[in-house]
Parts: C-alpha cells; structure tokens; sequence
C-alpha cells in the first residue's frame, strides 16, 4: 500500500479562487488522491496559503494590516475550495500562533544549512528602487517584458512561457502599482545556484516529467545567471535575525513544502526526507515551473532532504480567449456561482474536468460551462434516475466487476503521477455514464452499471458517487474489489 502526500501550490491570499485556479492543481490533487484512496493506497493533501508573497500589500487598503488581508483571503479560499468539493487533510496559515515561530524557524535552519554547505552565497545585485517611495521593487512592485519571450510580465515569472527572471534581467522595467521612476541600488542578498544543470534536467526526466515542461527549467538553467532567491530587501516576508533590517527571507514553495512533510510526518521527522518512504507530489501551474522544477533540487542538496518524487504540472486556463487572473480581476470566481447559484461542487468540477490542461492552455466560455453542467443535469435526472428506478425494483443483481475493471485500469493510470490526465480520464467515466438506448442500465446489468459509474465518477463528482455507493448498500466510499459486502 502506498503512502502519497500531495502538496498543490500555496495561493496568495490576495483575492478569491476563480475557476483557472479551480481546474489547475487543486482540482488535480483531490482527483488523484480520491483514485488513489480507491485503490486502497493513503493519499494525504495538505496546502495552505502563501501568507508572506508580497502581492498580499496590493489587496492591502488603507484601513487594514497586510495580516488582516491574509486571515480575509485565507478563510475565503478554504470556503472557495470546500465549494469546489476539495477535501483537504490540513489548511495552514503561516502567520497563525500554532504555525508562525516553526514555519519561520524551518526557513532559517533552511538557509543556515545550505550556507554551511556553501550552496547559498551571498552576493550583490542591482535592485530597482521607486524613486518617490524608496521601496524595492519586487514581485507585486516590478512590471516589464518578459527576456525570453517577449510577452508583459510582472514580479519575476511569465504565465506566458512558464520563465523566471531577476529584476535586473526583466526588460523594460517599470513600476507596477505607480508612476514613479526607478533608480537602481545594489544590495546584498542570500542566493542559491545550480552546481549541476545537466543533472538536475536528467532528474527531472526521471520522474516522468513530460518533455514539453522540460523547456521553462531548460531554458532558465543555461544562463549562466541562473539562481534561486533565498532572501530580498522589503518589510514583508518572513523576518530573521540573520539578516539586517529590511531584508526578509525569501518565502519559496519548496519551504512551504518541506514545513509540509513535517507535519505530515507528525513528530517523526519529515516526508520529504531522503529516506522517507512518502511519495510526495508538487502540483502547480506551467508560471510555476522554476519553483515547482528547478527550485526543489537546488534547494535539497546537501540538506537530507528530497525533492518531489514526482510533479504534477498544469497549462493556465483563459477564458474567453484572455488569461484568468486575480490581479486584473479578469475571471469567474468559485464563490459567484457556487454561493449565487445552483451549480452544485459536482457540477462545476464535472465542467472544470473537461479542460485538457495537461496538454496545452484551454479557453472556456460561459456558454461551455453552461452546456456541460446542463448535460450532467440531464444525465441524472434521465439515465441515471431509469436506473436507479430499475435498482429499486430489481432482486440486487450480481455487479460484474469484469466489465468495469478495464476502465477503471486505464482511468487509474491517468489519476497516477506522473501520468497524469484529468480531462482523459474525466473521457473515460464518460463512456461508461453516457450508454446508449437498451444499454448497461437494463434490469440484468443495472447493479453493474451502477457500480462502474459510482466508481468511475469517484475521483470527479464525489458526492454523487457517495450516494450512488450507499444506495447499491455500500459503506465508506467507492472502493475497488474485493467490494465490502452490501449492508456490512
């Protein structure tokens, strides 16, 4: 039995949950984890939010604290994604009492051994300065063009071509948020380098990573440049006693990952130690790459711990031809059709499923989402209700599990990281939900269909597979064979 820990990327608490972030990671996680938990295997996700990203002082207005804006966001979110039906196994907010003095101590211990062992150095670097308000300009500050591919970029990665850039590497550099002017100082910070390229990249294939993400960590790792951020000037972040006033640890996914295993290692060291037997899986977006790819193995050296055994990467989803963003305010947010309407969690994870975002970027309308929430209506209260009618009158046929387990293999493989596709295996409980007229639910076959659709829909609509599961006379939740016996 195996023993997966999922850890999908840490959102900022500034605004809520659109559906782009719905149908990424977060979505992913929940879905592999409840295939995994199926098939018997213990499957753990845990995230939080990314309470010290400096895009928490944009949300920021004048009459709040940047701790405020978080405790906002970090109790919206958790609402966003109890609607999208994503059940997490722990929530963490850095800055709570129970997180705040561990999470910050695991980051400085972090920083002190790769010191040691003269992985991060500190070196001096060009940091552009607003001229008016003397404040660095990084992250939610900087805005330019991306070096690599030309596209509008802002803090230091391009959702476009998944790159990760440096203040003195963006092009045409200028302040976001206001009109002032830059002026460049030279400051020193802590930083961390690739000593291997080649070997991190042959790492990566390692792990099943698809070739097409290969390309962001590819790319950053052959400039000679190529580092990872591990402290910066600013007031907010995470505060240590190693660095001078008005500098603050650099807060990366993979620390957020390592405060992760430790938790779920629960006082017997961490999951993400070398010789933890925990498969750990980072999910992100492709605007994460450098974080998500790069980071974790240049951060793990000589530390004693892993990087992620396996990464789950996802394309942005646009909608209507335009990236869905936060900070543009361009979107359809979790909370608007979930706490406004009538689309159930079900419902909209059944839509969001559909977005091949393990291939290539999507682009969904509303008159998308619509269609496919209404076909899933239509389902239920067409063949589904026949058959549960047919169930109802029928003696419990035997359920055929033969015909079900060649789609649930096959669905199962696209649930696995590294092999993961949630849009083909969203396909596959389709060709078993959607049969056509004098097909599986007849009264010999309905407790088999039945069955394979409580199964196959397991990972994508929960809550209908839990009710299909208990009126079959099932306990728990759909699990593969030897099936518990009915009513036991």
């Amino acid at each position: 039995m195996a023993d997966w820990l999922l850890i999908p990327m840490c959102p900022t608490p500034n605004g809520r949950l659109h559906i782009g972030h719905g149908a990424g990671p977060y979505l992913r996680a929940d879905a592999i984890a409840r295939a995994q938990r199926r098939n018997g295997d213990t499957a753990t996700v845990i995230t939080g939010t990314d309470a010290y990203e400096n895009w928490v002082l944009a949300a920021t207005t004048d009459d709040t604290t940047p701790e405020q804006t978080c405790r906002h966001y970090h109790a919206g979110i958790k609402h966003d994604l109890d609607n999208l039906g994503v059940d997490l196994d722990d929530w963490i907010d850095p800055l709570a009492d129970e997180h705040r003095h561990h999470y910050r101590h695991l980051h400085e211990q972090l920083l002190d051994t790769l010191r040691e062992h003269g992985i991060a150095r500190q070196e001096t670097e060009a940091i552009p300065i607003g001229a008016d308000t003397g404040r660095p300009l990084l992250g939610v500050w900087i805005a330019g063009t991306c070096p690599t591919c030309g596209a509008p970029a802002g803090g230091n990665t391009c959702t476009a071509c998944g790159d990760h850039f440096h203040p003195d590497q963006l092009r045409d550099p200028h302040s976001r948020l206001t009109d002032e002017a830059i002026r460049w100082s030279e400051t020193d910070s802590w930083l961390a380098r690739p000593t291997d390229p080649t070997r991190i990249l042959d790492n990566l294939r390692a792990t099943g990573l698809a070739d097409q993400f290969l390309t962001a960590p590819r790319t950053y790792l052959q400039r000679a440049d190529a580092r990872i951020r591990l402290s910066q000037p600013g007031d907010w972040g995470i505060t240590s006693s190693n660095l001078p006033d008005g500098h603050v640890l650099a807060n990366t996914y993979y620390g957020y990952a390592l405060y992760t295993g430790l938790l779920h290692a629960n006082g017997n060291g961490n999951s993400l130690s070398t010789d933890s037997p925990v498969t750990v899986v980072g999910l992100f977006g492709s605007d994460n790459s450098i974080a998500g790819l790069v980071a974790p193995h240049i951060l793990s050296a000589t530390t004693g711990y892993k990087p992620f055994d396996h990464t789950v990467v996802n394309h942005m989803l646009h909608l209507d031809g335009r990236k869905l963003s936060t900070s543009k305010q361009h979107g359809i947010w979790i909370s608007d059709l979930t706490d406004n309407t009538t689309i159930t969690p079900d419902e909209l994870r059944y839509a969001l499923a559909h977005e091949p975002l393990d291939h290539h970027i999507g682009d969904i309308t509303p008159t998308t989402l619509v269609t496919r929430i209404n076909q899933l209506r239509a389902w239920r209260h067409g063949p589904l209700a026949t058959a549960l009618q047919t169930l109802r009158q029928s003696h419990t046929p035997a359920v055929d599990f033969a015909r079900i387990a060649p789609l649930l293999d096959e669905q199962h493989h696209h649930l696995t990281p590294p092999h993961v596709d949630l849009a083909a295996a969203t396909h596959i409980a389709n060709t078993w939900m959607m049969p056509t007229p004098g097909g599986l639910y007849a009264p010999d076959t309905v407790a088999t269909w039945l069955t394979g659709t409580a199964l196959l829909t397991s990972p994508i609509t929960p809550a209908l597979a839990g009710n299909l599961w208990a009126a079959l006379g099932f306990r728990g939740q759909p699990s593969c064979p030897p099936f518990p016996s009915n009513g036991n």
